[in-house]
Order: C-alpha cells, then sequence, then structure tokens
C-alpha cells in the first residue's frame, strides 16, 4: 500500500516542484507574457481535465498496472519536452503532455482496491499526506535547484522520478485484488455528476485546486516586484508556509477521519484561503506574507481529508471513474485559475481578479456551511451469501452498495 502513496507523493512532486519558480522562468522565454505564462503554469491541468474520466474508465475495465505505465510514461516524455523549450509555446506543449498522464484517479482506485473498508479512510489520510509532503519538498527543493542550476534541471528530474515510478509500478506495486460488483445501473458519468454528496467534494476540489495555482503564480511575481526580493530568497516565505503546512496535515486528518468533524475541517480550510486573499488584496510585505502562511495552513488541512471522502461517497464499482471525475474538475480549477489570473495580471488589473477571488471565497465557506454533513457508512462483511440475499440488498433502502471481494460480500449501510 505504502508504494502507492509513494507512487502519488513522487508523480505530484515531479508536477510541483518547477511551480514556485516557473511563473519567473517563463516569462524570460521567447513570446511570452504574464497570459501566457499563466497558460504555461497550468497548461498540464488542460490535458488532465480532458483525460482523467478517460483513463478512470479504462482502469475500471482493464488492467490498472497498465494505465499507470502509460500515465507515467507521457509525465517523462512532456518533461523531456520542457526541459528542451527554448520559448513559451514549446513550453506549453510539453506541459500539456506531463498532464497527459491522467493517473492520479486510478492510482486512487488501486489504493481503494487494495485497502479495506474499515481502514481506507487511513489509507487515504496517509496518501493525502505523502501529497502534501511532495507539495511542501516541491516548495524547498523548486527554488534552491532551479536557481543553482537553472528550471530546465528540474524537468529533467522530474523525467527521472517518472521513469522510477515506472519502476516501482512494475516490481514492487501488487496486483489489484478480483472485485465483483452487483450495482451496475448506477455505472454512469451521469450518476457521479447528480451526486449531491459528491457535487459537493467536487465544488471543495475546484476552489482549492484552483486558488493554489493562483497563489503559485502570485507568489514569485509580486514578492520578487512589488517587494524586491531575490528568487533565491523566496525560500524566506516557503519555509515557514512548509512547517505551518505540516502541523495542519494531521490535524484535517484526525478531526476528518477520528473525530468525524469533516465539515469542521472543510469549513476552517475554505476560510484560511478566503483570509489569505483578502491579506493578499492589502498588499503590506507583513500582510502578504501573512497570506502565504494562512493559504497553505488551509490547503494542507484539506488536502489529507478530500479524496478520502470522495472514495467513501461513490459507489463501489465506479470508485476509478468518480476519483478522475474529483481530479478533473480539481485541475478543471487549477488550469481556469492560472490562466485568469495571469490574464487580469497582464491587463493590469490585479486587485480586481483578488476582489472577485475574495468573492468566490466567501460564497465556499457560506455554501459548506450551509451543506449537510457528509454521509457516513455501518460496514457489515458476510461470508456466506446467495442470490436471494444479493436481490434482498438490492431493495433495501438503508444499503448504499455491496460488491464481493475475495470471496466476501462488503456491503456498506447507510448510517442515522
Amino acid at each position: 500500500m505504502i508504494y502507492l502513496s509513494l507512487l502519488m507523493a513522487i508523480r505530484f512532486l515531479g508536477l510541483f516542484i518547477v511551480m514556485p519558480v516557473l511563473a519567473l522562468y517563463a516569462l524570460h522565454l521567447k513570446g511570452a507574457d504574464e497570459f501566457s505564462v499563466g497558460i504555461a503554469l497550468g497548461a498540464y491541468a488542460l490535458s488532465q481535465i480532458f483525460l482523467q474520466i478517460p483513463f478512470g474508465k479504462l482502469a475500471d475495465k482493464y488492467n490498472k498496472k497498465a494505465i499507470l505505465i502509460i500515465g507515467l510514461s507521457l509525465l517523462a516524455l512532456g518533461s523531456l519536452v520542457c526541459a528542451l523549450s527554448d520559448n513559451i509555446y514549446v513550453l506549453i506543449f510539453g506541459r500539456l503532455l506531463q498532464g497527459a498522464g491522467a493517473i492520479g484517479g486510478v492510482i486512487m482506485a488501486y489504493m481503494a482496491d487494495l485497502s479495506d473498508e474499515s481502514n481506507r479512510g487511513k489509507m487515504f489520510a496517509r496518501m493525502g499526506q505523502f501529497i502534501a509532503l511532495s507539495f511542501a519538498l516541491s516548495m524547498i527543493l523548486g527554488p534552491t535547484i532551479g536557481a543553482k542550476w537553472g528550471v530546465d534541471k528540474l524537468f529533467i528530474f522530474t523525467a527521472l522520478l517518472a521513469l522510477f515510478s515506472i519502476w516501482l509500478v512494475i516490481k514492487k506495486v501488487p496486483d489489484a485484488p478480483k472485485i465483483t460488483h452487483h450495482m451496475q445501473s448506477k455505472n454512469s458519468l451521469k450518476e457521479i455528476l447528480t451526486h449531491k454528496e459528491l457535487l459537493k467534494l467536487f465544488y471543495s476540489g475546484f476552489m482549492q485546486k484552483g486558488l493554489m495555482t493562483v497563489f503559485f503564480l502570485l507568489i514569485p511575481i509580486l514578492f520578487t516586484q512589488k517587494l524586491h526580493w531575490e528568487k533565491t530568497e523566496l525560500w524566506k516565505v516557503y519555509i515557514p508556509a512548509l512547517v505551518l503546512g505540516f502541523f495542519a496535515l494531521p490535524l484535517g486528518a484526525i478531526l476528518a477521519e477520528k473525530k468525524g468533524k469533516a465539515k469542521l475541517v472543510f469549513i476552517i480550510a475554505s476560510s484560511a484561503v478566503t483570509l489569505s486573499l483578502i491579506l493578499m488584496f492589502i498588499g503590506t510585505a507583513a500582510s502578504m506574507f501573512s497570506a502565504v502562511l494562512i493559504f497553505f495552513f488551509g490547503f494542507n488541512l484539506l488536502e489529507p481529508v478530500l479524496q478520502s471522502f470522495v472514495s467513501k461517497v461513490a459507489y463501489a464499482h465506479q470508485k476509478a471513474t468518480a476519483l478522475s471525475t474529483s481530479n478533473t474538475i480539481q485541475y478543471l480549477g487549477i488550469f481556469l485559475g492560472s490562466a485568469v489570473a495571469g490574464y487580469f495580471m497582464n491587463h493590469n488589473m490585479l486587485n480586481i481578479f483578488l476582489i472577485l477571488s475574495i468573492s468566490m471565497g466567501i460564497i465556499w465557506v457560506i455554501f459548506l456551511i450551509k451543506m449537510k454533513e457528509i454521509k457516513k457508512f455501518k460496514i457489515v462483511e458476510y461470508e456466506k451469501f446467495d442470490k436471494n440475499f444479493l436481490d434482498e440488498l438490492l431493495s433495501e433502502k438503508k444499503v448504499y452498495d455491496f460488491y464481493e471481494k475475495e470471496g466476501k460480500l462488503i456491503v456498506r449501510y447507510i448510517s442515522e
């Protein structure tokens, strides 16, 4: 199980490591302006938007290991294209190729297959912590390696990470267990996109990841241009943010998974992100520094639990598709966040953009305050069952879903 978490962390490290410095690097390429830089920053998310769901559907039907290898190969190829780029358009193409390996949902579905219902939340929380750790490491390694050896070396590093990940998949990741589903009538994208519980989670993921790229675009540009920091000094804000983020990681997992306070975690996280936007709008050195710290606290508070709850709420036979849909919506937020922010900055309308973002953040907080608690389930396992029993389960209102795994029947009942 640890290898899938490591695989996800390595993949995100490869994508995140250039984020803290990519904006400054790309501005110096041929044909670049703030808008095209924003496109380059979020371009990998654009291809993720179109390919996450197809990858998820393929993984629900075919061998997940083969799908993972294809996705990681595309990440390696795209990273090499980025490393060799000499203008903004080749960089954008390379970033699109990086994102074409849209396997995030597949890895999470693989994790769901290998874990039991009783420990799945813990496993996803651990995966979220691995992702947040890779996010934190990128804030240290990105500016350090990029400033000393060049951003192109970061892309080469990412290609090597992708090749190492392929080796992990082949040699270390176990085969998925045999699972038989009995509720195929609900296996459709329409079912997922009209599922009220999932839509709540999708919306929060869209806001969280969209504002992440906004901050990665704003921080290096504003801190160097407005506060006159050197590129090599960005660690002074990233390191404190990293420390605070590490505190938020276990806090979010404990409150949501162990204490059953998922709604509270979502509200605190969204409030912190919205407050950080307000502080960024104020624009003083102290407020901008505080904005970065508070943003990454809110981001990391939510990161370990968001996809865990998508996995819990999704029907068993559509987890890969549901998780891939969640990733698609998050990547839509990533692309729109960086592209729209870049557009407004290119037209000297940063304050207007921040006001719009603050308004969206306030709406997000209000939405979460008004929403009901996320469903909770009681898990029961049966070793002996027949067709009549399965037919009875299909008509039982309190039954959420059920499936066979390694000869056992797993039934999820909706808790009152």
